[in-house]
C-alpha cells in the first residue's frame, strides 16, 4: 500500500439529521451500527500525498463546494446548494472516521469520502467516495437519505463496510417519527458498495416472534365499533421489515399470519382475511420500490 502524508487543519462533527435511536421494530436482533453516537468527526481540508482536498463556499456563496488540487494545481470541484442559515461544515465535510486517506476497498490506494446534507428537516444525506491515485476518481455514491452511513470494518478483512438504512417505507401508512427503516450492509465488491448478504443475515428467534404475535393481535385496534375494519399498525411491517432485511423473507408472511386477528364468524373471518391480502399486497408493493430489491429477492431465495 502506497504511503501517504495525512495534515489535518481543522476537525469538526458532522450530525445525522436523524440520530442513532433505534427505529420502529428493532429490537428483535442486534444492531452494532446503530448502538453509536451519530456524530462523526470530520475536517474541511485535508493534504494526502500530492493532493489537497477543501470544503467551502462557492465565490457567490450560493454553493457549497469540495475541491481538489494536485500538486498546487486546481483539478476538480463537486458543489450542492448551500443551506443558507446552516453552516459550511454542517453541509459539506470530509470524513475523518476512518481517517480521510484510508483505503477503503483494499485496492492500495488511499480514498476519502465527502459527506453533503441538502439542509431540509430530516434529509437528505449523501456520500461521494473518491480515489486519489494516479488519477483523482469518483467511485461511488451513496443516498443515506434521511439517515446517514457508517463506515466500518465488520468483519476484520481491513475493507470498510457501509452501514445505512433503507427508507423506502418512510411515511407508508405512518408518520415519520414511526416508519420503520430497516438496516442495510454494504460491503466493497466489483467496483462499488453492494448488499452484503452474509453480513446482514440473523437466525430468528421463533417463540419470541410468536410472542410479540400474540401481543399484536391482542392489542390489534378497529376503525369502527362493527371490530370489521383493521387499523394498520406500523409496528406491524416495522417487524416484518426486520426479518426480510435479515434473510428471514418467509418467516415475515407467516409472522404476518400469526398477529392478524381472526373470529369465529364466518362473515367477519372474510373480511379480515381480505383485508389481510389488500395489506399484504400493498406492502409488497412497496416493498418493490427499494432500490435493493433486487438484493432482497436474492438473500431471501424468492
Amino acid at each position: 500500500m502506497r504511503n501517504f502524508l495525512l495534515a489535518v487543519f481543522l476537525i469538526i462533527v458532522i450530525v445525522s439529521p436523524v440520530n442513532a435511536q433505534r427505529r420502529p421494530g428493532e429490537a428483535l436482533f442486534d444492531h452494532p451500527g446503530f448502538k453509536e453516537s451519530d456524530s462523526v468527526p470530520a475536517t474541511n481540508k485535508v493534504t494526502i500525498g500530492d493532493y489537497l482536498c477543501e470544503v467551502k463556499k462557492s465565490d457567490d456563496k450560493k454553493n457549497i463546494c469540495v475541491t481538489f488540487y494536485k500538486s498546487g494545481k486546481r483539478i476538480r470541484s463537486d458543489c450542492g446548494e448551500s443551506g443558507g442559515l446552516l453552516s459550511t461544515e454542517s453541509m459539506m465535510a470530509i470524513l475523518m472516521s476512518p481517517p480521510a486517506g484510508t483505503d477503503l476497498n483494499g485496492d492500495g490506494i488511499p480514498e476519502i469520502i465527502v459527506s453533503y446534507f441538502s439542509g431540509g428537516a430530516h434529509c437528505c444525506m449523501e456520500y461521494r467516495i473518491y480515489s486519489l491515485g494516479k488519477r483523482l476518481e469518483l467511485i461511488n455514491m451513496l443516498q443515506g437519505l434521511h439517515s446517514s452511513f457508517k463506515f466500518r470494518d465488520l468483519d476484520g478483512d481491513r475493507r470498510y463496510e457501509a452501514i445505512g438504512r433503507d427508507w423506502t417505507f418512510g411515511y407508508w401508512n405512518a408518520s415519520f417519527a414511526g416508519s420503520p427503516a430497516p438496516e442495510i450492509i454494504l460491503q466493497w465488491r466489483d467496483g462499488r458498495y453492494r448488499f452484503a448478504n452474509d453480513l446482514m443475515k440473523k437466525p430468528p428467534n421463533e417463540k419470541e416472534l410468536q410472542k410479540l404475535a400474540k401481543e399484536f393481535k391482542k392489542n390489534a385496534l378497529f376503525t369502527d365499533e362493527s371490530r370489521q375494519s383493521l387499523h394498520w399498525e406500523a409496528e406491524w411491517w416495522a417487524v416484518m421489515l426486520e426479518l426480510i432485511y435479515t434473510g428471514n423473507g418467509d418467516l415475515a408472511w407467516k409472522f404476518c399470519d400469526w398477529f392478524w386477528p381472526v373470529s369465529n364468524q364466518k362473515s367477519v373471518a372474510q373480511i379480515y382475511l381480505a383485508e389481510k391480502r389488500r395489506f399484504l399486497a400493498e406492502f409488497k408493493k412497496q416493498l418493490k420500490k427499494s432500490p435493493y430489491w433486487a438484493d432482497l429477492k436474492k438473500m431471501n431465495g424468492w
